[in-house]
Formats: structure tokens, sequence, C-alpha cells
């Protein structure tokens, strides 16, 4: 070979060697980071598709709330229940000041739902929808309330035949109906339209009398 076709090839200095292992650890560390972000990021859009669908399954009553109102039911020492009795000359309340939680106590997905659209149309305001916290419920409808709701919960009585009230400690004068095994439906919309907004009301044989709370007076 000529000195003419020669080919120079320049030296490999040690300046050369350490740029290049440089640029390796760079590389390396980027794509470290980047595994890493795929996985924060993932995770993080992993746990809000399950919130996403856990709360929508609580919505529609598929699963139980995380935070539901635990029923102290009064029954008596033979396992009846016993029933509240209304105030004396008790008449219905409008629909629309009543405040219902709506319980499926049932196997039947999404019961609590429609009814609670249901409720909703007639003009009742519904708080919650969802699984009964007590599991199953054999009966047909029970209408739970405290001393203050007892009218409000006979007067949502006349929607559900059938209906039984009970009485727990709540202070409050909202309604929890809960739908048992043997509940098929409310009562239609022209029947609800046809029901006298303020008709007597009147306490079921062998109920419990209730005393309402009273305020204690003002110091003065």
């Amino acid at each position: 070979m000529s000195r003419s076709d020669s080919v120079t090839v320049p030296p490999v200095t040690e300046r050369t060697t350490l740029d290049d292992d440089a640029a390796l650890r760079r590389a390396a560390r980027r794509r470290r980071l980047q595994q890493r972000q795929t996985v924060i990021f993932g995770g993080l859009i992993t746990v809000l598709l399950v919130a996403a669908l856990l709360a929508g399954a609580v919505w529609s009553g598929l699963l139980p709330a995380p935070f539901t109102r635990d029923f102290s039911r009064e029954d008596s020492s033979d396992g009846q229940v016993l029933q509240p009795c209304l105030p004396d000359g008790a008449t219905a309340v409008p629909l629309g000041s009543i405040t219902a939680n709506v319980y499926n106590g049932t196997d039947t997905a999404g019961l609590a739902a429609t009814t609670g659209e249901a409720l909703g149309a007639a003009g009742v305001l519904v708080n919650q929808q969802a699984n009964w916290p007590q599991g199953t419920y054999e009966g047909t409808v029970q209408i739970v309330t405290g001393p203050l709701g007892v009218t409000a919960g006979y007067s949502l009585a006349r929607l559900f035949p059938d209906a039984v009230v009970t009485l727990d400690g709540r202070s409050d004068e909202s309604v929890d109906v809960v739908l048992g095994s043997g509940y098929t439906k409310m009562i239609s919309a022209d029947e609800i339209a046809a029901l006298d907004p303020e008709a007597a009301l009147t306490s079921p044989e062998g109920c419990t009398p209730v005393s309402a709370p009273t305020e204690e007076p003002a110091e003065g």
C-alpha cells in the first residue's frame, strides 16, 4: 500500500474513554428514571380507576357505603318488632319535606337505586342509596325513623304496601327505607298523585307510645 492510500486512525485517548463512560451512565439514569415514572404513574392510574369503579358500585347500590347508620331497632323480648304510635291528631306531611335513605336488603342488584329514583320523582329528598348494613331483610319494607320523624315515617309508608314503621334513637327527622325480600314495587305515580296530602294518619294496633324530645328551657 502506498503512502497516499493509508488511513489515519485517531488514537484512543483516556479523555475519549471517559466521555463514553459518562454518556453510558447518563443513558442508564434516564432509563431508570423513565421506568420509575412509568411504575408510579401506572400505579396512580390503577388506584383512580379502582376508586371510580367502587364509587359507581356504591352509588348504584351494588356495594354498601363505607359510612352508614347502624340501626338500633327496638324489638320486644319475643322478637316481635315494636311500632311507634303517632302523635294525637297526626296528619300526613308533604313528601317534599321528607329526607330518606334507601337500603337494599335483598340480593337484587340496583334495587335501592331504582327505588330511590322513584322516590325522588315523587318529591322525596333521597340522601343515600346503598345495601342494607344488616345484610338481608326478610320482610317487605321496613321504615326506620327516630322520635322526631314518626309522622314522616308513616307518611312515607303510604307509598309502600305492607310497610312496617319502626323506631331507633336518631335525633333528626330522617327516614330509612329498607327494601326486603317481599318487596315488589311502590304504588304508581298516579296513585301517589291521588293521595290526600293532609290525610289523617292512624297508628297500628298495639303500637308503642313515643315520648317526643323536649327542649330544655333557656336560662333567665
